[in-house]
């Protein structure tokens, strides 16, 4: 099978009309910005009627961009059936949990991440990170101190109890 990328004009492609995913107006200003960073890493997918298969929020963030064209793949060879399929499961198969240690490590590599007219903070986008409240004025310091945010990974608690031990000798204060 050979993948056929064509740019297409954006007022030429049609939505699906039974679309099951919601995309919500952040979602798409998200999307936009995106594009606008990092253009198309894959191509909106629709049939040889240019109506969408596959990257709805794709479609309506080229919309809200004004774009005139946006790289599409027309999926000749899908099957009415498979077509269908495939709008359930690119969905669905594409949901997953994250791997919150190796998030954690590739976070803290970036150091402090400028995502640019991305509506979300690191801290909203991944709850599950679990960043700690951190106000200074908790603590009693002198003049001469410098504040900033670590976060350890450990594997157990007896790591834990380790890095703190380590802490405290050094005279680090944590939460």
């Amino acid at each position: 099978m050979i993948m056929e990328i064509k740019n297409l004009k954006v007022a030429d492609l049609k939505p699906y009309k039974y679309n099951n995913k919601v995309h919500t107006e952040e979602q798409i200003n998200n999307i936009a910005n995106s594009i606008k960073e990092f253009w198309f890493r894959q191509p909106i997918v629709v049939d040889e009627n240019y109506e969408i298969i596959i990257w709805h929020g794709r479609h309506l963030a080229a919309q809200k961009l004004w774009l005139e064209e946006v790289p599409c793949e027309i999926a000749k060879w899908l099957t009415a059936e498979q077509v269908r399929k495939l709008r359930i499961l690119d969905n669905k198969l594409n949901e997953s949990d994250w791997d919150i240690t190796n998030l954690k490590i590739e976070l803290d590599d970036l150091g402090n991440l400028d995502f640019g007219d991305l509506t979300f903070k690191v801290e909203e986008m991944f709850p599950e990170l679990d960043f700690p409240d951190f106000d200074p004025e908790d603590y009693e310091v002198s003049e001469n101190v410098s504040w900033f945010k670590v976060v350890v990974l450990a594997n157990s608690e007896d790591e834990v109890a380790l890095i703190k031990k380590d802490l405290d000798s050094l005279g680090y204060k944590y939460k």
